[in-house]
């Protein structure tokens, strides 16, 4: 059920101090935290060859890290806006952060591909351009030529 134009949703627009799996499905997925921490783990796991070539525990370090980063970044920028913040709170999460990335590697992996994938990716990107060029607005229509008089 769709609320009211200018409503207040319930659910929360930040991330809890404390780590929660579901803290992605609990934010307010209209809200842009919400979708700028949807895209870095997606970005994250790509980097990493993709979420189904990673193991439980890579999947978990990610949705860890993308939490931890953003923590990092509320308590930046509470310090950008004066006001005071646990200093050893703050540098144990960036070394918490580091840790995980290491842990998950910082060089983007090489995504192994099936020929079958291949195909199916050129397949579905070709189908893409078709369909995206034949619903395209074919532009101004072109000017009548004008006849030479002599």
């Amino acid at each position: 059920m769709a609320g009211k134009r200018g409503q207040r949703g319930t659910k929360p627009i930040e991330v809890g101090s404390q780590y929660n799996p579901r803290f992605l499905e609990e934010l307010d997925r209209r809200s842009m935290v919400a979708k700028q921490l949807k895209e870095r783990l997606r970005l994250l796991m790509t980097d990493l060859g993709g979420w189904r070539d990673l193991s439980y525990q890579e999947q978990s370090l990610c949705q860890r890290a993308v939490h931890l980063e953003r923590l990092i970044e509320t308590k930046e920028l509470a310090l950008a806006a004066g006001q005071a913040i646990d200093e050893n709170k703050y540098t144990n999460a960036i070394c918490a952060l580091s840790g995980l990335l290491s842990k998950l590697g910082m060089k983007k992996r090489v995504k192994v591909l099936s020929l079958h994938d291949y195909l199916q990716a050129k397949t579905n990107e070709l189908q893409r351009t078709t369909s995206t060029q034949a619903g395209a607005d074919p532009g101004p229509e072109p000017s009548p030529s004008t006849k030479e008089t002599r």
